[in-house]
C-alpha cells in the first residue's frame, strides 16, 4: 500500500516541475505500409542537435536556434527526406514518410519483405532505437530489468538470464532473429546466455498464440534478440558502425566494429565486439572472483534475387567467467569457460502460391560446449558439450503461418558428472491464423510435437539413481493457443487462452551431478511425466492520442509443475548434501527434481502519459506462485516492482530519471530465505549530433545512485553477494 501511494504522490507532484522548452515533435513512417520507424537518424543540418525515432516512430527534437529551420531524416533502407519548419508556426506533431529504396541492379530486385504481425499481446515488450540504446547495461537481463514481469536469476555478473512471471529453464525461449540460442543457460543458475547484447539491433518479448510458432511450452512468452542482418536489406553504399563503453562498477570495456559492404547482388556483414569486466563492485567491497571475458565474432553473407534472398552465417562466441566464492562450496570460488560455434542458412522468398506471400527454409547446426573449474585448477571438473541440428520450413500469408520443425540434439558429459550421455530428437509441426469480424481480432495457433529422449546407459555410473529406471523416453505434445481483441474508440479488451505441453529435458529426466557455480548437486527424476499448462490473459486498455493506459492479469494452471527442491538446509550428515571441493569445510545442497500441482497468477499496469512538458511512465509487476499440494508458495518467485519514470528533453539531452521499487520477499517456498525490499535511483541520457553526414550518440546512465545495499531474490548464492553499488555507464556509437 506505501508503494501504491508513492506511485500517485510522484505521479501528481511530477505534473508540476519543469519549463517548457520550444521543440518539434513528429512521428515517421514507412510510406509502403505505413507502420511507425523506430531507430531513424533525426538532426538538424549545420547544428549539433539530433535524437533517435522511439519504438513507436515518435521523436522529440529541443530547438535553441529558430533559425535553423532544415531537418533531415535518415535511415538504413529508406530514401533520404528533409524537413523544412516555419518557425513562425510550429506544429503540434509532424507526420513524416520514409519512402524504401529499390535498387535495380542486372535484373535484382530488392523488397523489404516485411510480414503480417497479426494479433499483438498488449503485455508485449518492444526496445528498439533510442529505448534499446538507453538501457543497455552488460547483458541482456539487466537491460530489461523494470520492465513488465521481468525479473533476473543470477550467480554472478556473468550468469544474468531473465525470468519471466516467475518462470525459468525452457518455459520461455531466448531466440536470436528467431533461431533458438543453442546454449545450456536454461537448465541451470550457472550457466550463461551466449550473447553480447550490445550487438542487439532490437529486442521483442512476445506474449500469446503466436509464441506458438517458436515452441511448444512458451506459458511466459519468447524474448527474440533482432541483429543487424535480420531482415537484410540492400544498400547502395557501405556502412560501418563502430561502439565503445565503459561501466564503473566492474571496470568494464567494450569495443564493437561492424562493417555492411554491398558487392553487386551480394552483401558483407562482419561484426566483432569484446567485453572484459573486472570483478563486481558493490557497497559492501568487491566479489571476488566475477570478472569476465567476452568475445563475439559473426561473419554474414547474403545473395539478393529478384524475389528471394539467401544468408549463410558463421558465429563464433566465447567467454571466461567466475562465480564469487562461498563457506559452502568452493571457497575460493569456480571459474567457467563457454563456447558456442553456430552455422545458419537461410532462405527467404517471395511466392504466390495459393494465400501465401513467403517461403523460408532454415537450417542450422550449433556446437557448444561448458566447462567448470575449480578456482586454479587446470582441469574441468564437470564438461558438457552438445551438439544442435535443425532444419525449419514455414509459409506465411496475409492472415495465416504454417510450418515444419525438426531438431536432433546430441548431449555429451565428461568429468565428475553422472548425467548419461543422451540424444534428443523431436519434429513438429505448427500453424496461426488471423481473423477480422467487425471490431473483433481473432487469433488462433496450434503445435504438435513428437519428442523422444535415448540416454546411454551400457557404460554409466549413477550416483543418486535407479539405473533401471534410465530408458529411453518419448512425449506427444499439443499446445493450442487463442487470442481476441474488441477495439472501441478510446478502449479495448484482449484476452488470450494458451493450453502448452513441455516435454522434460534430458537434464530433468536423468541429471546426477553437480554444478559448482550454483553451489548444487542436482538429481534428476526418470520417471517425470510432461508438464502441462492452462493459462490465461486479460488486458484492458484506456488511450487516446497522448496517453495509453493497460490494465493485464494473468493466470497459469499446472497439475504437473517441474521445480528443483532443495532436499535440506544446513550441515548435516546424511543426504541433503555432499562434500565436494573444499571437504568438510563445504558442501554442495542436493536439489530433487519434483512435480507440483501449482497456480501462478498476477497483475501488471502501465501507463503512458504525453504531459505537456514531459513524459510520465510507470509499470508494476505483482506475482503470486502457489504450490497446491504443500499449501505454500512456490519457491523462486520475485518480489513485487514498481517503476517510475519521467522523459524530458532538455535542449540537446534526452534523460531519463527513473526510480524502481522492490517489496520485501517473504512469500518463501521450502529452505527457501527471505530478501528485503530495496529503492533504486537511475539517471539515462542520449545526445545525438551530425557532423560531414556521419551520427554520433552518447548514452550516459548513472545506477544506483543512492549506492543502496540490496539482495536478488532469484540467486542461490545471494546471501554472499549483493548486487552493484553505483556507477556511470559511457557507450560512443559512431555510424558512417
Amino acid at each position: 500500500m506505501r508503494y501504491l501511494t508513492l506511485y500517485i504522490n510522484l505521479f501528481f507532484i511530477s505534473s508540476l516541475f519543469a519549463q517548457e522548452v520550444a521543440s518539434i515533435k513528429g512521428v515517421i513512417f514507412d510510406n509502403s505500409n505505413l507502420k511507425p520507424i523506430s531507430g531513424a537518424n533525426v538532426y538538424i543540418v549545420d547544428s549539433d542537435l539530433g535524437t533517435v525515432s522511439n519504438e513507436s516512430g515518435t521523436f522529440s527534437l529541443s530547438l535553441n536556434d529558430l533559425k535553423k529551420n532544415e531537418i533531415k531524416i535518415s535511415m538504413i533502407g529508406f530514401k533520404d527526406t528533409t524537413l523544412f519548419v516555419n518557425h513562425k508556426n510550429i506544429k503540434n506533431k509532424y507526420k513524416i514518410f520514409l519512402i524504401p529504396k529499390t535498387i535495380q541492379m542486372s535484373g535484382v530486385t530488392v523488397h523489404s519483405h516485411e510480414k503480417s504481425k497479426g494479433n499483438v499481446a498488449p503485455s508485449s515488450i518492444s526496445m528498439i532505437g533510442n529505448k534499446l540504446k538507453k538501457n543497455i547495461i552488460s547483458d541482456l537481463a539487466t537491460t530489461l530489468t523494470g520492465e513488465s514481469g521481468i525479473a533476473v536469476r543470477s550467480s554472478g555478473q556473468a550468469t544474468q538470464r531473465p525470468i519471466l512471471r516467475g518462470y525459468s529453464g525452457d518455459r520461455f525461449l531466448i531466440t536470436s532473429d528467431n533461431f533458438e540460442l543453442g546454449d545450456m543457460s536454461n537448465s541451470t543458475a550457472d550457466h550463461a546466455v551466449s550473447m553480447e547484447i550490445s550487438s542487439a539491433e532490437s529486442i521483442e518479448l512476445i506474449r500469446g498464440p503466436e509464441t506458438l510458432v517458436y515452441g511448444s511450452n512458451t506459458v511466459a512468452g519468447i524474448i527474440n534478440i533482432l541483429s543487424p542482418i535480420y531482415k537484410q536489406k540492400k544498400l547502395d553504399n557501405s556502412k560501418y558502425k563502430l561502439l565503445m563503453g565503459h561501466e564503473s562498477s566492474n571496470q568494464s570495456n567494450l569495443l564493437s566494429a561492424n562493417i555492411n559492404i554491398p558487392l553487386k547482388s551480394y552483401q558483407i556483414f562482419t561484426n566483432y565486439t569484446k567485453r572484459t569486466a573486472r570483478d563486481q563492485s558493490s557497497p559492501l567491497g568487491d566479489l571476488k572472483n566475477t570478472a569476465l571475458m567476452k568475445d563475439d565474432f559473426t561473419f554474414a553473407i547474403t545473395k539478393f534475387g529478384q524475389k528471394n534472398y539467401t544468408t549463410l552465417q558463421i558465429k563464433d562466441f566465447a567467454m571466461d567467467y567466475g562465480i564469487p566464492g562461498s563457506p559452502e562450496g568452493h571457497i575460493n570460488g569456480v571459474d567457467l569457460k563457454l563456447k558456442n560455434l553456430s552455422q545458419k542458412l537461410l532462405y527467404h522468398g517471395d511466392i504466390n502460391f495459393s494465400s501465401f506471400k513467403f517461403l523460408e527454409l532454415e537450417q542450422c547446426y550449433i556446437k557448444y560446449g561448458h566447462q567448470e573449474f575449480v578456482k586454479d585448477a587446470n582441469y574441468a571438473s564437470v564438461d558438457l558439450k552438445q551438439n544442435i541440428f535443425c532444419l525449419n520450413a514455414s509459409l506465411t500469408g496475409e492472415n495465416l503461418k504454417i510450418g515444419a520443425n525438426y531438431q536432433n540434439r546430441n548431449y555429451l558429459t565428461r568429468g565428475f558428472i553422472w548425467t548419461p550421455n543422451s540424444e534428443e530428437s523431436k519434429i513438429s509441426l505448427f500453424g496461426i491464423t488471423n481473423r477480422d469480424a467487425g471490431n473483433l481480432s481473432l487469433q488462433f495457433s496450434g503445435r504438435i510435437e513428437h519428442r523422444s529422449i535415448k540416454p546411454s546407459v551400457g557404460d554409466s555410473f549413477f550416483s543418486n539413481i535407479d539405473p533401471s529406471d534410465v530408458k529411453k523416453r518419448s512425449f506427444t505434445l499439443m499446445s493450442l493457443g487463442a487470442s481476441a481483441i474488441n477495439k472501441w474508440n478510446n478502449s479495448s479488451m484482449y484476452n488470450h487462452i494458451l493450453y502448452t505441453s513441455r516435454a522434460p529435458k534430458i537434464e530433468d529426466l536423468f541429471s546426477d551431478g553437480p554444478h559448482l557455480g550454483s553451489y548444487s548437486y542436482e538429481i534428476g527424476e526418470p520417471n517425470l511425466n510432461a508438464e502441462n499448462t492452462l493459462g490465461f490473459e486479460n488486458t484492458l486498455s484506456f488511450f487516446n492520442e497522448k496517453n495509453t493506459i493497460n490494465l493485464t492479469t494473468y493466470l497459469n494452471y499446472s497439475s504437473n509443475f517441474h521445480i528443483f527442491q532443495k532436499l535440506g538446509d544446513g550441515y548435516e550428515t546424511g543426504a541433503d548434501w555432499i562434500e565436494w571441493g573444499s571437504g568438510s569445510s563445504g558442501w554442495l545442497y542436493k536439489y530433487k527434481l519434483k512435480g507440483i500441482e501449482s497456480i501462478i497468477y498476477g497483475f501488471e499496469p502501465n501507463m503512458k502519459l504525453n504531459l505537456k512538458y514531459f513524459n510520465f511512465l510507470s509499470n508494476a509487476s505483482i506475482c503470486r506462485g502457489l504450490d497446491l499440494e504443500n499449501n505454500m508458495p512456490v519457491a523462486y518467485i520475485p518480489p513485487d516492482l514498481i517503476r517510475f519514470q519521467i522523459e524530458k528533453n532538455i535542449k540537446f539531452l534526452n534523460n531519463t530519471f527513473e526510480v524502481i521499487l522492490a517489496s520485501k520477499q517473504d512469500k518463501l517456498g521450502e529452505f527457501e530465505t527471505s530478501t528485503n525490499g530495496y529503492q533504486l535511483l537511475n539517471y539515462k541520457c542520449s545526445y545525438t549530433i551530425s557532423k560531414n553526414e556521419n551520427i554520433h550518440q552518447f548514452i550516459f546512465q548513472v545506477t544506483n545512485i543512492l549506492n543502496e545495499t540490496y539482495y536478488n531474490h532469484l540467486s542461490k548464492i545471494k546471501m554472499i553477494m549483493p548486487e552493484p553499488g553505483v556507477g556511470a555507464n559511457l557507450n560512443y556509437t559512431v555510424n558512417f
